[in-house]
Formats: C-alpha cells, structure tokens, sequence
C-alpha cells in the first residue's frame, strides 16, 4: 500500500474551484447585476476555501515537515504570503463589482483573476512534486494518516463540507470510494448524507449511483 498523499484531494478540489469561477468570469455579462452576484456567490466561496487551505497547509503540514526537515517549509510559506495578497486583492475586487460595470472593466477583473489563477496553479504543482515528496520520505504511512485525520478534526463541518463539494466531482470512482468508505466509517450517518447532497448537483447521476452512497 503506498502511503497516503496529503495534498492530493484537496488540491484537486481547489483545481475544480478555480476552474469554474474562471470559467463563469469568462462568461459573464459585467453589466448585468444577476450575472455578477452568481460570480459573487461562487467566488466567496472559492476565495473561502483558498483562505481555510493556505492556513491549514500553515498549520498542520509545513510545520510538521518544519520539524522533521528544517528549512524545508520556507519556499511554500513565502508563496503562502505572496499569494495571499494577490488574493485578497482580487478578492476586494471582486467584492466592487456591482453589475454596472464596462465590458472592458469585466475583462480587466477576468484577466487579473487568470493571472492569479496561474500563479497559484504553480504553487500547487510545486508543493505536490516538492513537498509532497518530502513529506513522503521522512514521515511513516502512520504518521500522514494520523496527521490527515487531526487536519480532518480540525475542520468546522460546514467548510469540509464545502471542500468536498469540489473535491469529490475532480476525483477518480476509486479514490472516491476509499473516501465514502472511510467517511461511513468515521462519521455519523446524517453527516454523510449531507455531503451526498452537497455533491449531488456537481455530478453525474451514474458517477455518484457508481459509489454506492
């Protein structure tokens, strides 16, 4: 069994995330206020869940990695600070508009997002082919997994919740499955039929009837 890879199912949730705000921001009518408060609601959410990830990485993975490995956190945490002032930027942006906006001024927003869509596109890669090695070479299988399991304890419901909503559509039927396994393991009945819910809308019906949830 190879050990378990902590940042895998959340990045590609955040993948998903991203994607989909990019992809209504390219589509949306900036002069029409319906069409931006959509692009609002998706994006506080988005922008939610950057937030709660940046800190959780902070928290319970660089600092671990940091004790094992010394200096081996500095690249992700100066990322970590750079990104998040490209973010709260596009953030406050974002939080402007008001659906009286140019098309030109709509654009502008678009590309500035992509921009930092980009950049933290980077990040993530770097921290899965760098960190994540790191991660994998001095900590046992049953040190991640118990680490994984405090970063799950840690998580106030609505927000995993809200993770899941995006990570579980971006992952494969088997990785999915040890998921909904573990999750009926560990959690109680009306939390994982929440979490059904919470994914219904973003998925197929034969891909969510093939995880047998």
């Amino acid at each position: 069994m190879s050990k378990p890879r902590s940042y895998a199912a959340s990045h590609k949730g955040l993948r998903n995330i991203l994607g989909r705000f990019s992809l209504l921001a390219g589509r949306t009518d900036f002069g029409d206020p319906a069409d931006v408060a959509r692009l609002k609601a998706l994006g506080t959410e988005m922008f939610m869940l950057l937030t709660h990830h940046l800190h959780t990485e902070n928290d319970h993975l660089l600092a671990l990695l940091e004790q094992r490995v010394p200096g081996a956190s500095q690249h992700d945490l100066q990322d970590h600070e750079e990104l998040e002032v490209i973010q709260n930027e596009v953030a406050a942006r974002l939080q402007s508009l008001d659906g009286t906006q140019s098309a030109a001024e709509g654009h502008a927003f678009y590309l500035a997002f992509t921009a930092f869509q980009g950049r933290y596109l980077g990040h993530i890669h770097h921290e899965e082919v760098v960190t994540e090695e790191l991660l994998l070479a001095n900590f046992t299988e049953q040190e991640l997994i118990e680490n994984s399991g405090r970063i799950v304890q840690s998580v106030e419901f609505p927000v995993l919740l809200a993770s899941l909503k995006y990570i579980v559509p971006a992952q494969s039927r088997a990785e999915n499955r040890e998921l909904f396994d573990q999750l009926k393991a560990n959690a109680p009945a009306e939390a994982v039929h929440a979490i059904v819910e919470a994914v219904r809308p973003m998925m197929e019906p034969a891909e969510l009837e093939a995880l047998n949830v």
